[in-house]
């Protein structure tokens, strides 16, 4: 018996998305490349950045009010006319750092710290990216548990043993024989605050993610802002969570079909 089920399981998609942002006024990318290397690492490109792993999904909701159009000659309407649209994007973050509370939160400018550091010492041979000891000069003002800098990296010590500092993470970049390496007697800080703005700051997001064919989607909100519903942050035993709640609103100088979202997908 013929199946008369016409289904095509590769227009059934699932799976996470990659959530973005860039300041609003960022050109509009005309395609995938314009925002992610299509390679590997899938760096971002220009003023885009990612903001990290999501739990419970990332939901995008479009909508429309109407209103009833009624003639004296039936009993009932005969059409209706849209009189509102409403666009949203919600996700938790599960990456709670300083930056993603300043975009939900609408937080202050991030004033930063630089750490406070003890006297150098040098590498006395070179490491690669990945490193886990560093062989140096002294190691007199270093701590076990404490921290070093090297390079642009602050990296933790776990050990110190003779003229080595034992690592508790690999250091991201490789540094050649004679390098500084400081003691950090402080680490550096970031501050922001909340307070009563009278605004809240327009940006451009986009949501990408990748179907099971490995081809690219992407969607594109022009001009979002967080919404005024509260943000509630449990401090317990659990991950804590940072929800994201934006509303998307049209763009000036942009056709009406498109001008709050668009999609691009890859096709083959």
């Amino acid at each position: 018996m013929a199946d008369i089920y016409k289904v095509n399981s590769e227009n059934i998609i699932g799976g996470p998305g990659r959530l973005v942002v860039a300041p609003h006024g960022t050109v509009a990318p005309a395609k995938i490349s314009d925002v992610m290397n299509l390679e590997a690492p899938y760096d971002l490109k220009g003023n885009w950045k990612d903001l990290g792993a999501t739990s419970d999904g990332i939901e995008i909701s479009r909508g429309f009010d109407t209103e009833e159009f009624e003639v004296d000659q039936y009993k009932g309407p005969v059409d209706t006319e849209i009189t509102k649209w409403t666009h949203s994007l919600s996700t938790q973050l599960a990456e709670n750092t300083l930056e993603n509370r300043q975009l939900a939160l609408v937080g202050s400018h991030i004033i930063e710290t630089p750490p406070t550091l003890g006297t150098a010492t040098k590498l006395t041979s070179e490491i690669i990216q990945g490193a886990t000891v560093l062989s140096i000069t002294a190691t007199t003002d270093f701590k076990e548990g404490g921290w070093a800098k090297i390079g642009s990296q602050i990296v933790k010590v776990s050990k110190i043993s003779g003229s080595s500092l034992y690592l508790a993470d690999p250091v991201k970049e490789a540094a050649a024989t004679d390098v500084e390496v400081f003691p950090v007697t402080e680490l550096g800080t970031k501050r922001i605050g909340y307070g009563t703005a009278d605004s809240v700051p327009f940006v451009m997001m986009a949501l990408i993610s990748q179907k099971k064919d490995g081809s690219l989607y992407m969607c594109v909100f022009r001009k979002v802002k967080v919404t005024g519903d509260e943000k509630t942050q449990k401090f317990s035993k659990e991950k804590r969570l940072l929800p994201l709640g934006m509303q998307a609103f049209p763009e000036d100088g942009v056709p009406t079909a498109e001008n709050v979202y668009y999609e691009i997908e890859e096709t083959r």
